[in-house]
């Protein structure tokens, strides 16, 4: 846009009046800050509401964390490593049938 139509467009704006609020604006302003619930500074702030908070992040880390690990599983896989199931059977048969035990 060139810089003599955006100076017309401003112009064109100057002219139009100012909006006007409906009616309803100001009762329906003091509805919405009576419907919310005050906080006072010493509150105590609960751990759930930590967690209510902080849900969206830990979401987040713990999806990225399970890609993580099935691409890794998948890559050890197709490397030729022993996948997840594999190893855990593995540790799992070394530690309870150990022959130094019996």
């Amino acid at each position: 846009m060139n810089e003599n139509k955006l100076k017309q467009l401003f112009a064109a704006a100057r002219q139009e009046p100012a909006p006007v609020p409906g009616t309803d604006f100001a009762p329906g302003v003091l509805r919405a800050i009576r419907q919310q619930p005050l906080r006072r500074a010493g509150d105590a702030f609960s751990i759930w509401d930590h967690l209510n908070g902080l849900f969206p992040r830990v979401a987040l880390a713990a999806l990225a964390v399970i890609i993580l690990c099935v691409a890794a599983d998948y890559g050890f896989t197709e490397a030729g490593l022993p996948g997840v199931s594999d190893g855990a059977a593995q540790v799992s048969a070394q530690y309870l049938f150990n022959s130094e035990d019996l």
